[in-house]
């Protein structure tokens, strides 16, 4: 009898301490990204205001340099003991530190627990034994290969908003032009704009809608690409939509191989549905591939059934506060789920949370 009633305690304990454990670990998740915010206004601070390059948070330009020796794989590094934030290789190489290395005091506040635990479990990326980013430029040609023998200890879980270091162009659009195709727009050239996000002066929405720091999944989840999920977006950052002569080079050879939503740098690149094209010299806004279409937040809060991609994440805004970002909240309309709710972010999903400006995205809110 007495077995009985202390296994039947048990049963409704449990579940109340699981819950106060995950509630905890939310609480510190929610406080380090406050921290990160904290940092990252000294940052600008100490630097005419100006952002740092999201590419180069952790490690610096020149660690990450193709023409330097590739001391460890660059699609490792945000579980690379050896080289992480804290590691002694870092603290005895200044140069390879990234910029906001300085300011970290204690670099445990770059992880999530629960983020480290699901990453930890997917590893570096789950859609392949073999994580591999190619160039090519020219006659040379660049592979990182993802090696297995390093064990996964996540260092960061915690990626910046890659669009607070970029140009953007943005313009109105005319009738949708048959020439072209369904996906393409022309647009009117006498209302191209070219804005620059470098500084928080720079950025024209309400501080608190626009996302400073973000968690971010190890495994890519795009359904049309890697056929993990239906709710997500992961891919690589439209790199036509940024070709300006202010580009940080290396930031230009980076992107075309870079897989959003395997964590392998410091940002977190939400990009929009639509960019700028050419077509026979005239331009216009043209669709972007779903695969393409910008990267999705972290999953693993409390997922339903144990599928860590329908969990919830956490982001902080540039006021300082912490929003919970829920799946429902990520879609845009293009990649509605029907037994979801609609997005409390409108059209754009997650790309409400990344955009500085004002003025809508080519191809307008609705279009997302």
């Amino acid at each position: 009898m007495v077995l009985a009633i202390i296994a039947l305690l048990m049963a409704v304990l449990l579940p109340a301490v699981s819950l106060a454990r995950q509630h905890a670990a939310e609480a510190m998740c929610r406080s380090n990204l406050r921290q990160m915010t904290v940092i990252l206004k000294t940052y600008c601070l100490d630097h005419d205001n100006r952002f740092p390059d999201p590419t180069f948070l952790y490690h610096s330009a020149k660690s990450l340099d193709p023409n330097q020796p590739v001391l460890y794989p660059m699609g490792c590094r945000w579980h690379d003991a050896r080289i992480g934030p804290g590691s002694p290789f870092l603290i005895e190489h200044p140069e390879l530190q990234g910029a906001l290395i300085p300011y970290l005091g204690n670099p445990k506040i770059l992880v999530c627990r629960t983020g480290a635990r699901a990453n930890t479990e997917r590893g570096c990326s789950s859609w392949s034994p073999v994580l591999v980013h190619v160039h090519s430029g020219g006659a040379r040609a660049m592979a990182v290969r993802h090696n297995k023998d390093i064990p996964i200890i996540p260092q960061y879980t915690y990626t910046m908003n890659g669009t607070l270091c970029r140009a953007f162009r943005t313009a109105d659009l005319l009738a949708r032009s048959s020439a072209v195709g369904a996906d393409a727009y022309d647009m009117d050239p006498r209302t191209l704009r070219r804005w620059e996000v470098r500084r928080e002066t720079q950025v024209t929405r309400s501080p608190a809608e626009v996302f400073v720091f973000g968690e971010e999944n190890s495994w890519a989840i795009n359904e049309e690409v890697y056929g993990e999920g239906t709710c997500n977006l992961s891919g690589l950052w439209p790199t036509d939509m940024d070709q300006d002569p202010d580009r940080d080079m290396l930031d230009s050879i980076l992107a075309p191989f870079e897989f959003r939503g395997v964590i392998n740098t410091g940002s977190l690149d939400i990009a929009p549905s639509y960019v700028l094209a050419t077509d026979e010299n005239r331009m216009r806004v043209s669709k972007v591939p779903n695969a393409k279409a910008g990267s999705a937040f972290a999953t693993c809060h409390r997922p339903r059934g144990g599928d860590l991609n329908t969990g919830h994440s956490y982001v902080s805004l540039l006021d300082g506060h912490v929003q919970k970002v829920t799946v429902a909240d990520q879609l845009r309309r293009s990649r509605r789920v029907e037994n979801l709710p609609d997005s409390r972010l409108g059209p754009g999903g997650n790309l409400h949370l990344a955009w500085p400006l004002n003025t809508p995205p080519l191809g307008g809110w609705e279009n997302q």
